[in-house]
């Protein structure tokens, strides 16, 4: 009775908070990806499949937030209207509170190591796949005038004038080759032409000037005709990122003796990380029972502010595990297990603190 009670209590609090999270980071996302969704021809039901495979992405991120908040706000109910000191008086043991929040851990950790393992792959791969077909289909029309175009990696693509979509004049290409090079093309006119696989850029009378990553070398062309082509890699034969692959992916790249070192370690990384994020959902709960316990204030802002500050400092310092486990100076499994390490160990602190407080 008692642990249905106080999951009742943990559940309601925990989906507003998820919901609000949801809403706060969606948000934030579709303020960048929005505009570049209709910039490249998007309908309503574009922003709709492409919100769905957002929202799966973001998931993972507002679970241990949820979790958070949720038992913190549970327990500084219970707290103020004195029902944990009744429980006490009743000699329930304080252990038994924890089966609740060990249920809602268990169970967000569970979904949270569901989607990052399996769903977010698919959700980030799906989202590059929609921007590519819009991009496809926009580029099918022409390029827009005094618009820059970002839809070819690497490359930003500007035209002062534009006749009938294809025929271009005060052309601009900024672009970032490989090796870190720097540097940008201009052409007097231009005329887009498409072609299976991509699109092609025969620019007039124009120069151009790359750098390198170090400004110590400077190389200059001057052209009366130049071509300039834009890959359009259909979903099936574009290389995937590393948030997009798979476990077996990952660790094959992160084992290939074709790759250099860093790049293996970063695949390594990805891997491992796959496992430890799920972690945040299961430790950062439990934080929630005793700050619940010892915070006296009422009202759910002050609990929100606490709640987002911890889930804030715990990403930083899982994201400075990854840095350390990418850079090779310490091994994946110990570098991103700093951030649950610690916070588990805060939790047990925290909850002995909690427990002389409250006389229990």
């Amino acid at each position: 009775m008692l642990t249905r009670y106080l999951l009742r209590e943990i559940l309601s609090n925990l989906l507003w908070v998820l919901s609000l999270g949801l809403l706060l980071l969606y948000l934030a996302r579709m303020a960048d990806f929005g505009p570049e969704i209709f910039a490249r021809g998007g309908q309503v039901a574009d922003l709709l499949r492409f919100s769905g495979y957002l929202l799966l992405f973001l998931l993972p991120f507002a679970l241990p937030l949820a979790g958070l908040a949720g038992v913190l706000l549970a327990f500084i109910r219970l707290a103020h209207d004195r029902e944990i000191l009744a429980l006490a008086s009743l000699g329930i043991s304080p252990l038994r509170l924890t089966r609740a929040v060990a249920l809602t851990a268990a169970g967000l950790f569970a979904l949270a190591l569901l989607l990052t393992l399996l769903l977010v792959p698919q959700a980030k791969r799906r989202m590059r796949d929609t921007l590519w077909q819009l991009a496809v289909k926009r580029l099918e029309r022409g390029l827009p005038e005094k618009t820059p175009v970002d839809w070819f990696p690497g490359t930003l693509l500007y035209a002062r004038r534009v006749k009938e979509g294809f025929r271009l004049k005060d052309v601009y290409i900024l672009r970032e080759g490989p090796g870190g090079k720097k540097g940008f093309l201009y052409a007097r006119r231009g005329r887009l032409t498409l072609f299976p696989g991509g699109a092609e850029l025969l620019l007039e009378k124009g120069e151009g000037h790359f750098f390198s990553s170090d400004l110590q070398r400077v190389e200059n062309l001057y052209f009366e005709s130049y071509r300039y082509r834009f890959p359009l890699s259909p979903p099936e034969e574009r290389e995937l990122k590393r948030g997009e692959m798979g476990l077996f992916e990952l660790l094959s790249r992160a084992r290939s003796s074709k790759l250099p070192p860093h790049k293996r370690r970063k695949y390594l990384a990805e891997f491992y990380q796959r496992f430890f994020y799920p972690l945040a959902a299961l430790v950062l709960p439990f934080l929630g029972l005793p700050l619940g316990l010892s915070l006296k204030a009422s009202g759910r802002a002050p609990a929100l502010i606490l709640g987002l500050l911890l889930h804030l400092f715990y990403y930083l310092l899982f994201s400075l595990g990854s840095t350390l486990a990418e850079e090779g100076k310490l091994a994946p499994p110990l570098a991103l297990g700093l951030a649950p390490a610690l916070f588990l160990a805060l939790g047990l602190v925290l909850w002995r603190f909690s427990l002389r407080r409250e006389g229990l």
